[in-house]
């Protein structure tokens, strides 16, 4: 992986803790009963960051392919993230148990966060 390609971790990392924080504000996230969309898509997110923060810094500015690897799986999921906060066709709500015909709006704060994963 060329340095030019290389991703700044502690930078996506706060944006994504910022994404998880957005996430834990959202009101259909709140118990007794979560939202299953809501609460798939914060588990997905915070998933996503506890792998991120597993990464050797160092491990992964060498160019260690596993770890640049595990770097790039992240940055797909994070790239998901932002499709799937942005679907109003019901596909994330049917595959999560919601309702297809009421998909979930995640406001614009989270979709906000979820766009500033994916920002150069």
């Amino acid at each position: 992986m060329a340095t030019a390609n290389k991703i700044n971790l502690e930078s996506t990392e706060a944006k994504m803790k910022e994404l998880i924080e957005a996430f834990e504000a959202h009101p259909q996230l709140q118990a007794p009963t979560p939202h299953p969309t809501v609460f798939f898509m914060f588990d997905f997110v915070k998933n996503s960051y506890n792998t991120l923060q597993q990464v050797d810094a160092a491990k992964y500015a060498s160019g260690d392919s596993q770890t640049c690897k595990v770097v790039n799986d992240v940055i797909g999921r994070n790239q998901f993230t932002g499709l799937l906060v942005t679907d109003m066709s019901g596909k994330l709500a049917a595959m999560t148990g919601g309702d297809p015909s009421n998909p979930v709006d995640f406001g614009a704060n989270i979709k906000a966060k979820a766009r500033g994963l994916n920002a150069a």
